[in-house]
């Protein structure tokens, strides 16, 4: 697809056109050179829909680091040196605290994020806690939580709680998985989606 092609794929979308899969590919397999020329038509449907204006997603950090996982990107993995901070879950009033420095300064979504394999039931509890009590300090707050691998009936407590997506990354193709961490399988983190999917939460990502 050549510069004109990029800025003319935009126009038909504007105009109430449909991407096509051969669209996708396309922008997917532009090479360098075209870079600026994606990232122009690009910036003509983002201003065209959202203006100038940015949503603001602000991270609370529940727990950090003493992860059981070794995923070779992450500085709060299993055997990673980084000098990070390391702590246990915080109280449902500290996580109230830093979600209300976000939403003050702006944010619309609070994003609860946990190091670790997955959330006991007990994990879940704490989240459903600090959940209700954010949406109702918080009108109209949207709530994300990234927490890891769920169990059976965890993203439907949460999710009845009033969560509104789950971040859960699938970080690489399944050939290369392996590659990258060993604790948990490519299937691992399907499944937590389709967990995430089935209980009616957006299956965000980062």
């Amino acid at each position: 697809m050549t510069t004109t092609s990029f800025d003319e794929l935009a126009t038909r979308i504007l105009h109430g056109g449909a991407a096509t899969e051969a669209d996708a590919l396309a922008v997917l397999r532009a090479s360098d050179d075209d870079l600026m020329s994606v990232v122009a038509a690009a910036g003509r449907l983002r201003r065209a829909h959202f203006g100038n204006t940015v949503k603001v997603n602000y991270l609370v950090n529940l727990k950090s680091g003493l992860c059981p996982e070794n995923c070779n990107y992450c500085s709060q993995a299993l055997g990673s040196e980084a000098p990070i901070l390391k702590y246990s879950w915080l109280s449902k009033d500290e996580t109230l605290e830093q979600a209300g420095a976000g939403l003050r300064g702006g944010a619309t979504r609070v994003c609860m994020v946990s190091s670790g394999r997955g959330p006991s039931n007990r994990d879940i509890d704490r989240v459903v806690e600090m959940t209700e009590a954010l949406k109702e300090e918080y009108d109209g707050v949207e709530v994300c939580a990234c927490l890891g691998l769920l169990k059976d009936g965890q993203a439907e407590r949460l999710k009845a709680a009033g969560v509104d997506a789950y971040n859960h990354n699938i970080n690489t193709a399944e050939s290369h998985h392996d590659n990258i961490v060993q604790t948990h399988t490519y299937d691992d983190r399907v499944d937590t989606i389709g967990r995430a999917k089935g209980a009616g939460l957006s299956p965000a990502r980062a």
